[in-house]
């Protein structure tokens, strides 16, 4: 092994290190300190194991919050949501790789654009529009408005996917009498369905978390969602983090399910890309 290749596997395994760190090393000090009492968390020499181990957060957690009811109205919110960016997303792709229009340039920057609103100018507009219409407090408003975030990164991705794939299939699929919904279906999303579950893995991930819409757009306590009941336990009053703890790390149950779920499709789909190249 020369020094250049043993330089270069001394880099990649630091920068794998750091990457660990950075991105496990918060939800290890989360998970561990669900575990300790009040007290040792508030500790001036914090300490990432606890040095006693208790199940009190959680049991308070399940007595003093609508635990149950915000991780039902989580999971409803973020599924509607996986299933509006994807149909919207996958059928707006498709026309825009394969409609011969002017402006598309303009049309992929636009995207991006909306991509990079701010959730607050958001949650305005969507306000005064659902507020007019009776549309406040209920799934269907929560989901659309999260949508709107959610469904131009997913139009842009799968967008890349789409381009990747021959016309030529879409016009032998159409002469066997398919027509361009059955052209979607059974020849597009087969083909992109690493590019589909990616896009469903990142909505659900970005519903699951979203705090700002939420807390614009629900009022009612029966159907608030997790972050907006998490937020409620660190106030300006006070903070009670063993609570926080405890909720924060049975949040992560469900969002880790769904992306091994959809580790299937996506591994499946880029070994069926692989083997066909």
């Amino acid at each position: 092994m020369t020094k250049n290749n043993l330089g270069h596997r001394l880099m990649l395994a630091g920068s794998l290190i750091l990457a660990v760190l950075f991105t496990a090393g918060p939800v290890a000090y989360l998970v561990f300190s669900s575990f300790k009492p009040e007290v040792e968390i508030l500790s001036q020499t914090p300490t990432l194991l606890p040095g006693y181990w208790n199940l009190d957060n959680y049991r308070q957690l399940f007595e003093v919050t609508e635990l149950v009811t915000g991780a039902k109205n989580s999971i409803i919110t973020a599924l509607l949501v996986t299933a509006i960016t994807v149909l919207c997303a996958s059928y707006t792709a498709y026309m825009l790789t394969r409609a011969k229009l002017l402006g598309l340039e303009f049309a992929s920057k636009f995207l991006l654009f909306c991509y990079a609103l701010p959730d607050v100018i958001l949650g305005i507009g969507f306000y005064i529009v659902f507020s007019r219409v009776g549309l406040l407090d209920s799934y269907f408003s929560l989901a659309l408005g999260q949508s709107a975030v959610t469904v131009p990164f997913g139009i842009w991705m799968l967008w890349a996917y789409f381009r990747q794939i021959p016309v030529e299939m879409d016009e032998a699929a159409i002469i066997d009498g398919a027509n361009r919904l059955q052209v979607i279906r059974h020849v597009i999303w087969p083909i992109a369905m690493p590019g589909i579950a990616a896009v469903a893995v990142y909505s659900f991930i970005i519903s699951w978390n979203e705090y700002t819409l939420a807390n614009m757009l629900i009022t009612r306590d029966d159907l608030k969602t997790l972050p907006i009941i998490m937020g409620q336990l660190v106030k300006q009053e006070g903070a009670f983090w063993g609570l926080a703890f405890s909720m924060a790390s049975l949040s992560l149950i469900p969002a880790v399910l769904f992306v091994f779920f959809m580790l299937k499709p996506l591994v499946s789909g880029l070994s069926v890309g692989a083997l066909k190249g």
